[in-house]
């Protein structure tokens, strides 16, 4: 399957094609909570789940709040 087709049918699948697609690989996105990254190999397409900017930033501030915590620092909201 070309990669043409295979991004048609995520379209077709209500996905939209994505600004971090680049010249090797297609990235779509559903909602905030669901991608694909769609790359072509010699024998047609590989489509893998990838991350959203949302679930990115999710994970990046409650990264935040643990390195906050664990380094003895006051977290906002937390005991003095």
């Amino acid at each position: 399957m070309p990669v043409d087709t295979a991004v048609e049918d995520a379209v077709a699948a209500g996905f939209s094609v994505t600004s971090r697609s680049g010249p090797n690989r297609v990235n779509v996105q559903r909602d905030w909570m669901t991608a694909a990254t769609i790359t072509p190999i010699p024998g047609g397409v590989v489509v893998k789940p990838a991350w959203t900017t949302a679930q990115l930033a999710i994970v990046a501030g409650v990264l935040v709040v643990l390195f906050l915590g664990v380094c003895g620092l006051p977290v906002v909201g937390g005991p003095a």
